[in-house]
């Protein structure tokens, strides 16, 4: 939705912000915004983004997401993690088998759940570029379940930890490995 009013290709606040806003931010988070881009231009389309500036990331084994939503079914996963984590952004590496949610950063000092890890400072995440929001079968590469829906949006800590630990609880119940 724009506004009638504003001048020819303004952002109003009705309207999503462009997709270069999105992908200026998350390169921002590297010293080399170009390094980022340059890794978006691979075959990989992944880029090796350091946490703890923008954001840090909690990795959650696709075991404990399936269990924390019943379902092993990636587009119900996606679905449910976009309502759960009220649209905070979540990558999938279905090669890893894990589940990455942005979350502030400086997360990762105080993150004690047991089933999942949250990383921080001195770590890099692969981070698909911003387009990328579908499994390709073919290369199983990293994607955005949840795609990022304006810069700075985060997942809220205290919602991740509740997916987390109640993934983690069913998974050790069933005997699945949630490290």
């Amino acid at each position: 939705m724009t506004n009638s009013t504003a001048p020819n290709g303004t952002f109003t606040p009705g309207s999503p912000p462009p997709a270069h806003a999105i992908e200026a931010w998350l390169a921002s988070a590297h010293a080399s915004p170009a390094a980022v881009r340059r890794g978006w231009d691979t075959t990989a389309r992944l880029a090796l983004v350091p946490l703890g500036r923008l954001f840090d990331a909690v990795r959650v084994p696709a075991a404990v997401a399936h269990q924390a939503f019943a379902s092993h079914d990636q587009s119900v996963v996606a679905r449910r993690l976009a309502r759960h984590l009220h649209g905070g952004p979540v990558i999938h590496d279905p090669a890893g088998r894990r589940y990455y949610a942005l979350v502030p950063p400086g997360t990762s000092q105080e993150w004690r759940a047991p089933a999942v890890q949250c990383l921080g400072e001195g770590t890099y995440l692969g981070v698909p570029r911003p387009e990328l929001t579908e499994l390709d079968q073919g290369t199983l590469c990293s994607y955005w379940a949840v795609p990022v829906t304006r810069p700075g949006k985060l997942c809220q800590v205290s919602d991740v930890l509740t997916v987390a630990m109640a993934g983690g609880l069913l998974a050790d119940e069933d005997g699945e490995a949630v490290s």
